[in-house]
């Protein structure tokens, strides 16, 4: 279909039911100094919004989005805790100390990578 062929067809429907628009009526000039008034008026002030009023804008979209992220991660949690022995591996992963199979300490000594052990000869040595 041939988009120029629908816009001439809408345009003469719509100046049917509305008639011309009334260029020649409209003061273009004084339109013009309102706009500008507004705008310095408003750079003037120099009010920035507060982050919460930034932060209530968004807030339609993100509460639904976290709540889904929220139960899209207990879900994934949960069925990892069911399926997954962390006990088993050699190295503690994190998913292992948020299901409580490992401790933090071996977390952080596994990130480190270090083990408790070599942590430990290595505090005493000092």
């Amino acid at each position: 279909m041939d988009d120029h062929i629908t816009d001439r067809k809408l345009t003469s429907a719509l100046r049917h039911v509305s008639g011309d628009p009334p260029y020649n009526a409209v003061n273009w000039d004084a339109l013009a100094l309102r706009i500008q008034a507004a705008a310095v008026a408003r750079a003037r002030t120099g009010r920035a919004l507060p982050w919460w009023e930034f932060a209530a804008g968004w807030s339609r979209a993100a509460v639904p989005l976290a709540l889904a992220a929220s139960i899209g991660a207990f879900a994934l949690v949960a069925t990892a805790s069911s399926t997954t022995d962390v006990s088993t591996t050699e190295s503690a992963t994190l998913m292992g100390a948020v299901t409580g199979a490992v401790s933090d300490q071996a977390l952080v000594a596994s990130a480190s990578g270090s083990t408790t052990e070599s942590f430990a000869a290595e505090v005493l040595a000092q």
